[in-house]
């Protein structure tokens, strides 16, 4: 299981903190998320939509993206290739559609879990998945000169938690929030990438609303962005959950799909 770890940017809470990462090793919350203000969906509106389940419960959220492939977030393979299953073509996480298991999990080399740079990682399904009518579809990777536009509505899907702490979701949950755009994001966390050198990297995009209320949250990871069609983001990190003035960020698509077509061959 998958450790979420708070972190505040208050002078009051810093020791709890540095009791917090001494015990886990992580510094913001990473990942179990699930969907914070969102509204159960068939997973007939999200066909690439994937179950990571890790001794067979749901740990983190991937995307189909070919016959043979799934992408998440690296910090969603932390085990071997023996401990995942990976549940295709069902709205619940835990029963229906298709059980299928995994060759190889491939974290990208130069994934780093302290600064959560090159969140990416991809699974080799076993057995060829073929497309089942609205039930299991491949997820459309954007073409190679695009990028999502700051305050574009996007969509993100998974079973995490309704709020920080909370138990996951049995029925798939959609949100929709607003592209940030890196440099305005870097500013909401500027006190964070100050104290712990954690920096908003071209590696990744953000999304959320300055109110709060709409994120991705613990068990989310790893799970589906979508903008204007295509497979823009990866849930990978934020501050709690739907935290006003942190949106969430998520790993970029667009900026990782050299590596991710190179070993894909797609």
């Amino acid at each position: 299981m998958l450790w979420l770890v708070i972190i505040s940017v208050l002078s009051s809470a810093l020791s709890e903190y540095a009791e917090n990462v001494e015990e886990s090793g992580s510094v913001l919350r990473h990942v179990e998320s699930r969907i914070v203000g969102g509204w159960t969906v068939n997973i007939s509106d999200h066909p690439h939509q994937v179950s990571l389940q890790s001794w067979h419960r749901h740990s983190c959220g991937g995307s189909l993206i070919s016959p043979n492939w799934i992408l998440t977030a690296a910090h969603c393979l932390s085990g071997g290739v023996h401990r995942y299953s990976f549940r295709l073509g069902s709205a619940l996480w835990a029963e229906g559609g298709t059980l299928v298991l995994a060759t190889q999990v491939i974290p990208h080399p130069l994934y780093n879990s302290s600064t959560i740079d090159y969140d990416v990682g991809l699974i080799k399904l076993a057995n060829h998945q073929e497309e089942v009518n609205n039930t299991i579809q491949y997820a459309t990777l954007p073409p190679e000169d695009w990028t999502p536009t700051n305050g574009s509505i996007a969509s993100v899907t998974g079973w995490g938690t309704p709020y920080y702490g909370g138990s996951l979701m049995d029925e798939l949950q959609q949100v929709n929030v607003p592209i940030v755009s890196n440099e305005e994001c870097e500013e909401y966390y500027s006190a964070l990438t100050a104290a712990y050198s954690i920096y908003i990297t071209d590696r990744m995009l953000c999304a959320g609303y300055p109110a709060g209320g709409y994120d991705a949250c613990n068990g989310d990871s790893g799970g589906p962005l979508i903008v204007d069609g295509y497979l823009a983001g990866i849930v990978s990190w934020g501050y709690q959950c739907a935290v006003a003035n942190y949106p969430g960020v998520y790993s970029s698509v667009p900026s990782l799909l050299s590596w991710i077509k190179e070993e894909t061959g797609l």
